[in-house]
């Protein structure tokens, strides 16, 4: 014990001492005390014995060393007329609590950070922060307490908060980026971070994206995410088993439908752009909408390092500009990609088109009327025309820390088109034929957003959004033939130049749709208790969209329609223990239409365990998912259509129903430190209720003629029919992190069910066309001297069926040709495809020179040069005797990333 004067003065004239006491008799402090402060002290001493008391104040005044003597005890005094003081049994009074909120945001650049764990260690209760990194935690006990705040990719903060009684505190934390993801750390047993919240998404961050690949395509980076597909280049992403259609891809909480460009070979947002792409699966909660299979969540970058910073990138396919700026509490980001095609056209790029454009003999049969061989096809001109932009804009204001607005625009375009010139010599003829074709696909994807976040109360926090989104796509094929005599080359100039004049005038198959959707949501996030947080929200939203579609096989026709879909939801995230959190929610949509409310009721509990050196988080979720906003494709049947399908949504009308599934998911997760880490994900969705379109009976009602006749108008009925599905899968990954080098190796096992009806009408489940059962996938990276990089990626893929082009199965087969030369078209699942195996790799340098900051990468693509089966056509010389012929992807691909930031 350490008790010492500051001063002379006594204590009645208001005598300043220091007191140090540790663990020590009660009696024996107060003694000291009143020796060296020159006091009357006054109790019994039944009242003091077995008490010991501890205290630590620095120049403080008698009557607040008292009191620090006492805290804790039981014991109060009071002071006499005299000066004397009086030790007493302290009265009961209700604890006195207060209210703590706050914002956690960037150090670096004060952007604000969603979702960051906040966690009082003292008080055993904690939160997350909204979309505007602002939280809220009541019914605290008055006093100081210890604040533990993390978040991925930032390094965690232990900081000291005072709360008030009766008003509330308010704090701004900011927390340090940093390379390396922190281990779950333990202050007084309780972890700063749950491990468990990593479960139920996956997550990429600005610097992983654009490691992916020296093109910033998001395709190549979303596949390195568990329950992620990407069959091929050509394809949209598959979410756990589910179709292209069945996830919603959304730019900062706007959807953007059809986000992909360039024949889907390259995401349609500029890489410069994201800062930030989570992928929620299986389980996810009641506020992320209704989709049948997840959501996919892209974040404009705002995390601006300086007042100005300007980013120059050229790549083969495109020249990237990205200008960010932060002014006092403003932040603004400005991007804008444009394609090179018409300087530059990347041989592998080039390749893919070629390949996917190379003529099918057996449509082209059907055109000519006789059957084909593939020997005397040979096309000698082609000329692909592919361009693509994008153009980004967002900003965050903060007038005070208790609110900020944010705003952001998007726009992408996307032009592709190919016109093939393809001469057929049958054998033995005089003459031969000559085909013209001419493919031109266009899209445009306009969206908008307007949020303000403001915290109103101390247990409150208010979110206001106007979004708002337009696509619109539009497709045309052409197609003329012509004979000529082969030995006459002034005939076939005549020849050439007449179908090309025929080509310009040709009807064709042309179609068009467009959907537009606005919506303006509240959300509201309240803080009962400390245990309890409840959020709720109402969605009204519009929904319009209109299709005009047919081809050489149905004749057009037309559907519109404009649906209000108001929503509203409720969620809880409730804490009855440590390490164990409990997260229900009910999902309410009401659609007009059908004078229906649809329920989606949900649950997920999480647990997090420490094992001794090891960290164990788990997470078990399901419930039901519907879909009100779907997505459908035609499939072109062009024989050199370079578009596999028009793609085409629309909300449900009167006579169907929306679909629907249930999820049921268990997940672990293992982790070791910051070194190593296990996860297995386990999913089953049953799928009682699904739409897509019905090729019998569009065949059946509309077959195409000659000339070619006006839309007929349908309703949904009438080209739309219920099927149904199963999925079930498992995801194991393990990572490794070292001081310079990471590694992750995946396993994935999807088997995805639909039904599907064959030459008869009749519905079979098969296994989908999409499915790759089998996945494995192994990247690596590692930090080399002098700034260097080295990466790499190999993957393994096998056991997809429906092996030939999708007009066969979705056309011929319902065309009164369900076999094929010994190919029966109603067994897809016996029409097997060869495994696709790739391995890529990487050289990245960064460095300085002079004030700019100079990156470079080199990636080499598909190192081995494999050409993998994409799909399959059939030639036949006779119904017997069909020939398989393989569509073949790029082979070897090198492609070299220059980047300049100021």
């Amino acid at each position: 014990m350490l008790l010492g004067s500051v001063g002379t003065a006594a204590a009645q004239d208001g005598g300043r001492f220091t007191l140090v006491v540790r663990d020590v008799p009660l009696q024996e402090a107060l003694e000291a005390l009143a020796r060296t402060a020159r006091i009357n002290l006054v109790y019994p001493s039944e009242l003091v014995r077995g008490r010991t008391t501890s205290c630590a104040l620095r120049n403080a005044p008698v009557e607040e060393l008292l009191r620090c003597l006492l805290a804790g005890t039981g014991l109060d005094f009071v002071r006499s007329s005299s000066g004397t003081y009086v030790i007493l049994e302290a009265r009961e009074l209700p604890p006195r609590l207060g209210l703590l909120t706050g914002q956690v945001i960037d150090g670096t650049t004060g952007a604000p950070l969603p979702f960051a764990h906040v966690l009082l260690a003292d008080a055993v209760t904690g939160t997350v922060t909204n979309e505007a990194g602002m939280f809220t935690i009541s019914g605290l006990l008055a006093g100081p307490h210890r604040l533990v705040v993390s978040y991925v990719g930032y390094r965690p903060r232990v900081d000291s908060v005072r709360v008030d009684p009766d008003r509330p505190a308010h704090v701004r934390i900011a927390l340090e980026p940093t390379l390396l993801e922190a281990p779950p750390i333990v202050i007084d047993g309780l972890s700063r971070r749950p491990l468990s919240a990593e479960l139920g998404r996956a997550y990429l961050t600005a610097e992983q994206l654009q490691q992916a690949g020296t093109t910033g395509d998001l395709l190549h980076a979303v596949e390195r995410l568990p329950g992620v597909q990407v069959p091929h280049p050509l394809a949209e992403l598959h979410l756990q088993g589910g179709d292209s259609g069945e996830h919603l891809t959304r730019l900062d909480g706007v959807p953007v439908r059809n986000p992909v460009s360039l024949g889907r070979y390259l995401s349609a947002f500029s890489p410069l752009a994201i800062g930030r792409l989570t992928v929620h699966r299986a389980g996810y909660g009641v506020a992320l909408g209704s989709q049948l299979a997840g959501v996919i969540e892209l974040e404009h970058d705002l995390n601006v390092p300086g007042p100005l910073e300007a980013v120059a990138r050229v790549d083969p396919l495109a020249a990237n500009v990205r200008l960010r700026g932060r002014y006092r509490n403003a932040a603004a980001l400005v991007a804008f990609r444009r394609s090179v095609w018409d300087l530059y056209q990347e041989p592998g790029l080039r390749t893919l088109l070629r390949q996917w454009n190379t003529i099918d003999p057996l449509m082209a049969a059907r055109w000519l009327g006789e059957p084909i061989a593939r020997e005397g096809l040979q096309a000698y001109h082609w000329t692909p025309r592919a361009a693509f932009s994008d153009l980004h804009v967002a900003g965050r204001v903060q007038p005070d820390p208790f609110q900020t607005l944010h705003i952001a625009v998007y726009r992408g375009t996307n032009r592709l088109e190919a016109g093939q010139q393809t001469r057929y010599a049958a054998a033995g003829a005089d003459s031969a034929r000559l085909i013209l074709t001419e493919d031109a696909y266009r899209w445009l994807n306009e969206a908008f957003r307007l949020r303000y976040d403001r915290l109103p109360g101390a247990r409150v926090l208010l979110g206001l959004q106007l979004r708002g989104s337009w696509h619109a796509s539009s497709y045309r094929y052409r197609a003329r033939e012509g004979t000529a005599p082969q030995g006459d080359p002034a005939a076939w100039e005549a020849l050439e130049a007449r179908l090309r004049e025929e080509l310009a005038r040709a009807p064709g198959t042309s179609e068009r749709n467009t959907i537009r959707e606005l919506a303006l949501e509240v959300s509201l996030h309240y803080s009962p208790s400390a245990r309890w947080q409840l959020e709720s929200g109402l969605v009204l939203e519009q929904v319009q969209a209109r299709f005009r579609l047919g081809n050489v096989f149905v004749a057009p026709f037309r559907h519109a329609i404009t649906a209000w879909q108001p929503a509203t939801y409720l969620t809880a995230t409730w804490t009855p223990a440590e390490g164990l959190s409990v997260e229900p929610g009910v999902r309410l949509t009401w659609l007009p239409v059908r004078v229906t409310v649809y329920a989606e009721p949900r649950l997920a509990v999480r647990r997090d365990l420490q094992l001794g050196p090891f960290a164990l988080a788990v997470r078990l979720a399901g419930g039901v998912y519907r879909q009100f906003v779907n997505q459908f494709e035609l499939t072109s049947v062009g024989a050199t259509a370079i578009v596999p399908s028009v793609l085409f949504w629309l909300p449900p009308d009167a006579t169907v129903a929306p679909p629907w599934s249930y999820h049921l998911t268990g997940e672990l997760l293992l982790a070791r430190g910051d070194t190593w880490t296990l996860e297995t994900t386990l999913y089953q969705k049953g799928q009682p209720h699904l739409l897509f379109v019905d090729y019998p009976r569009l065949l059946a009602r509309l077959p195409a003629r000659r000339p070619v006749p006006e839309a007929t108008p349908l309703v949904q009925r009438d080209f739309l029919r219920h099927s149904r599905g199963v999925a079930r899968g498992l995801n194991l990954r393990i990572r490794h992190r070292g001081p310079h080098h990471r590694a992750t190796l995946a396993y994935s096992y999807d088997h995805t069910l639909r039904a599907y009806p064959d030459s008869r009408g009749t519905l079979r489940l098969v296994p989908a066309p999409w499915n790759e059962p089998h996945r494995i996938r192994l990247d690596l990276s590692r930090e080399l001297p002098a700034g260097l990089m080295l990466l790499g990626s190999g993957q393994v893929q096998w056991g997809r069926r429906w092996a030939f082009r999708r007009l066969y199965y979705d056309y011929l087969r319902y065309s009164g040709t369900p076999t094929i030369g010994g190919y029966d078209l109603d067994r897809p699942e016996r029409h097997r495809l060869p495994g696709r195996y790739r391995l890529d790799l990487g050289l990245s340098w960064h460095g300085r020179v002079r004030a700019a900051h100079l990156q470079l990468q080199l990636l080499v693509r598909n190192v081995l040069n494999r050409r993998d089966v994409y799909d399959r056509s059939l030639t036949l010389t006779e119904l017997v005797s069909p020939t398989p012929v393989d569509r073949l992807l790029p082979g070897r691909q090198w492609l070299l990333t220059v980047q300049v930031a100021y």
